[in-house]
């Protein structure tokens, strides 16, 4: 998420004394929070291995909404605080949450997919849409700042547009990629319901792009003040529903399994990530799922009781 410009600024502080939407900001603000510290305390209540770029992509981008909210809201309203204080917590929350979120999109793609073609490419296209939209945009913000309006206002009013979109593209790319791998493994496996699966994981990708969607039409019907304060809920959800994806994946992949919570279709696929993954299915069954050292680095699942 970018800031506000200069100009943005002056008008999103004027709509926020109005007292209902200065509610919804306040409301939004805490309901972000409230989700990244719950993000926080499930990212190492599921995990058992604390170690990976899967584990570490979710930790960074759940912790970093909380920054970036408190710089939006001592920017909105009048606190005080200086400026350059602001952008700067601004500016590092929105990095590592925007680009965090896609990390996270393309690790859990090796749970599902083995071509590393495909893999390398989603990985450099994250990392060139992060040179090209996180730089200039901090670069004219810091200029905005300092030398309100002008060049530098109207150069970021383009460029804010123009990475929201990017990064709207670019996640459901991810997404896309990830959603035909996981038919592709599904038809290779006709036992069960994989069907139904299939239709939950589908269901999930689609209201995680409703709320990217959401975002991008919020900012440009021009409500920036609201815009600003959405986009870390709506990104929390999304990362809430990484969980309920990593469930479904479990299930998809493993083969042996003790807990009567996952289907008696569950069997074994390929696995080529380094990262290794723990999720709790219930208070009763922990499933971890890492790469066997004997088996050509497959997943193997087991079960056991919580500590």
């Amino acid at each position: 998420m970018s800031p506000t410009s200069a100009s943005n600024i002056t008008n999103s502080l004027k709509t926020a004394s109005n007292v209902v939407q200065s509610y919804v900001l306040v409301v939004c603000a805490v309901v972000a929070w409230y989700n990244a510290i719950e993000l926080i305390i499930l990212c190492f209540a599921s995990f058992k291995r604390r170690r990976g770029i899967y584990f570490w992509s979710l930790l960074v981008s759940s912790a970093s909404i909380i920054p970036l909210c408190l710089g939006y809201l001592l920017l909105l309203f009048p606190t005080g605080v200086s400026l350059y204080a602001c952008v700067t917590l601004i500016l590092f929350g929105w990095v590592f949450m925007v680009t965090g979120q896609s990390v996270v999109l393309w690790s859990r793609l090796h749970l599902v997919l083995q071509n590393t073609s495909i893999l390398s490419g989603v990985l450099r296209m994250v990392i060139v849409d992060a040179l090209i939209f996180h730089i200039p945009i901090i670069v004219l913000m810091y200029g905005t700042v300092t030398v309100p309006g002008g060049a530098w206002s109207r150069g970021y009013s383009v460029m804010e547009h123009v990475q929201l979109v990017g990064f709207c593209v670019q996640e459901s790319i991810i997404s896309g990629i990830y959603v035909w791998s996981t038919l592709q493994l599904l038809r290779l496996r006709p036992q069960g319901r994989p069907s139904a699966i299939l239709y939950q994981l589908l269901a999930i990708s689609i209201i995680i792009l409703i709320l990217d969607v959401a975002v991008v039409i919020i900012e440009y019907l021009g409500y920036y003040a609201v815009q600003v304060m959405f986009k870390p809920v709506a990104y929390s959800v999304k990362l809430k529903l990484e969980y309920a994806i990593l469930g479904k994946l479990v299930t998809v992949a493993c083969r042996e399994y003790t807990c009567p919570e996952l289907p008696s279709s569950a069997n074994e696929i390929d696995y080529s990530s380094s990262t290794v993954i723990a999720y709790r299915v219930s208070p009763q069954c922990q499933w971890i799922a890492r790469p066997t050292p004997a088996s050509g680095r497959k997943i193997h699942c087991e079960s056991s009781r919580p500590m």
